[in-house]
């Protein structure tokens, strides 16, 4: 398995001792590196001086390396500078006379990075897969599996933990400098003011920032393309294409997804490629997908091996990813109500915390792991371990939001998305890196700064982005959601009282209750059933998770066989066991 997107970094006073790549050496310091097929990455060199740059970091919203360099140079002596660099970017500066290293990185922390610090040797790496193979092989770390409760309980590992007991993960907007020792400071913090315009203005506002984000990605005049759902986030992207670029949508069948889709593309007179989920399609890429997300994040296979399909309408392309957590309020609390002990579905309130924050964080946010309770197959010991883990992790998440921010439904959120390429969705990112190079629209400075400066009531109920929409486009906000089935501009009380009504035949039993699958996800345990039964029943006889012992292998054993003979549902849990299993078997020992 190889891995197309990624770069490694190694520096050295001595012997190099990574094994592939490409050596650069000055008197006192080796330089090694390696990179893949895919990465966005500029060279740029003096006599003195080496500048590497991931992505396409600007100071004029444009993509211009050249231009870039050379200011670069001119402003690299004041760090408050930093701060004025746009878009998503890691930029790696050494001074080949004196060996001192500076890393830079976006306020998004993408392209992630990892790295790990010696006297002598500093390494760093956009691949958690290959800085984790190079120092285990090379005994510069241990595994540090406790942290693999993160993933087992959330899907996804917070504060700057990874898998071995040497490396860390680099936190948005960071200055790291190294020269035998390590110093890490933050040029840029959040501010969490509220403007006081209205729903309306900051709407016109957010579709002014989309065409610049747009304008900006589009600069250098590649060929685009976007992975269209027939959601609300690639929606209101593709509703700002004056020229769209090439559309991909995959499902299993040409359902509702894919019809939406189309529709969107045709208002649009863009061309539309539709790419089919083969019946494997989980199984023949669950590896390559746990090796990619450096096993951080819930494995999921949708995006793999399509990259020839891809490739041949675009080299670029662009996603949703930001515009659903940004402007949805996806992770705000919020109160269902029931009508007679009916829940009405998506009606909801922007909701209250109850009790101590982290053990709410804990039990309530919306992307804890589902399926089995992971209770089930922890022993005692486990679960104490488990128990502390996460209330570490957590109550270090609520310590760093309060350093921004004293308003609880903004410290709520900054706990998930403080780092953005940690958040659970970043492995789909990861994905659609290994087929063509991804720009995502909502990440540029003046987007991320809308966000924060929002009220709550605004974002909650994705109220700004249906706004937003009905500007941009009233085409796309009047066309159902492949979500629900209704106009995407419907607000969740519209819905619910429409989906009542719709649906009230068969409630008082005067009609069948009909349903087909109309989305791009198989729901509950229908890939595990089919395509991954074999891989979840191999599970009780793995090795891997019994030499971790992050699981009572006894008691996973017995789910998996009430699983079998389906008595329960095995959901996330077992994929989260599987992810694991894949990562640390294909890792180096």
């Amino acid at each position: 398995m190889s891995i197309n997107n990624f770069l490694f970094l190694e520096f050295s006073f001595g012997k190099s001792l990574y094994d592939k790549g490409h050596l650069l050496s000055t008197d006192s310091l080796n330089i090694k590196y390696d990179l893949g097929d895919n990465l966005p990455c500029n060279i740029f060199r003096t006599e003195s001086l080496l500048l590497i740059a991931v992505g396409h970091p600007s100071y004029s919203q444009s993509i211009n390396n050249d231009l870039f360099f050379k200011k670069y140079l001119e402003l690299r002596s004041n760090e408050a500078s930093l701060a004025s660099i746009d878009g998503e970017f890691l930029i790696v500066e050494c001074d080949l006379k004196s060996g001192n290293i500076k890393v830079v990185n976006s306020r998004f922390g993408t392209p992630i990075a990892f790295y790990a610090s010696f006297t002598n040797r500093f390494v760093i790496s956009t691949s958690y897969k290959v800085l984790y193979d190079f120092l285990i092989q090379n005994k510069l770390a241990k595994l540090n599996p406790e942290v693999c409760y993160d993933l087992l309980r959330f899907r996804r590992v917070f504060c700057n933990d990874t898998y071995d007991t040497c490396s860390k993960y680099l936190s948005p907007a960071t200055v790291l400098k190294w020269n035998g020792k390590l110093l890490l400071n933050r040029y840029w913090t959040p501010s969490y003011s509220k403007n006081s315009l209205s729903l309306n203005d900051n709407s016109y506002n957010l579709v002014d920032l989309i065409r610049g984000s747009i304008s900006y990605k589009t600069s250098d005049n590649r060929k685009y393309g976007i992975m269209q759902s027939g959601g609300l986030d690639t929606r209101l992207i593709l509703s700002n294409f004056v020229y769209p670029p090439h559309a991909f949508t995959i499902t299993y069948t040409k359902n509702r997804e894919y019809d939406v889709a189309k529709q969107l593309v045709d208002f649009k007179q863009g061309e539309h490629s539709w790419i089919q989920v083969k019946d494997d399609q989980y199984s023949s890429n669950f590896d390559t997908a746990s090796s990619v997300t450096g096993g951080m994040y819930m494995a999921d296979c949708l995006f793999y091996g399509h990259k020839d399909i891809i490739r041949k309408k675009s080299n670029v392309l662009f996603a949703g990813f930001g515009m659903d957590y940004f402007f949805q309020g996806m992770y705000l609390p919020s109160k269902m109500y029931s009508i007679f002990g009916e829940p009405i579905p998506w009606f909801k309130t922007l909701g209250k915390f109850k009790g101590d924050f982290v053990d709410y964080f804990i039990n309530n946010i919306s992307y804890y792991t589902k399926g089995v309770d992971i209770k089930n197959i922890l022993s005692n010991k486990q679960l104490i371990k488990m128990n502390d883990r996460v209330f570490h992790a957590i109550s270090t998440q609520l310590t760093n939001a309060k350093e921004y921010t004293d308003n609880p439904y903004d410290i709520w959120e900054h706990m998930s998305l403080g780092d953005l390429s940690r958040h659970y969705t970043y492995g789909g990112q990861l994905a659609l890196m290994e087929s063509a190079e991804l720009r995502n629209i909502s990440y540029t400075n003046a987007i991320l700064d809308l966000y924060h400066s929002l009220p709550s009531e605004q974002r909650f109920d994705a109220r700004i982005l249906r706004r937003a929409l009905k500007i941009s486009d009233k085409r796309f906000y009047n066309l159902q959601s492949a979500n629900h089935g209704y106009p995407a501009g419907y607000s969740s009380l519209q819905r619910s009282v429409s989906h009542i009504w719709k649906h009230l035949p068969e409630r008082i039993g005067i009609r069948e209750k009909k349903r087909k699958f109309e989305r791009t996800w198989l729901e509950g345990d229908a890939v595990l059933r089919t395509d991954l039964r074999k891989k979840i029943i191999n599970l009780k006889k793995s090795d891997v998770l019994a030499d971790l012992d992050i699981v009572d292998m006894t008691k996973m054993r017995s789910m998996i066989d009430l699983w079998s003979d389906g008595k329960i549902k095995g959901g996330q849990t077992f994929t989260v066991l599987l992810t694991l299993e894949s990562f640390f078997s294909s890792g180096a020992k």
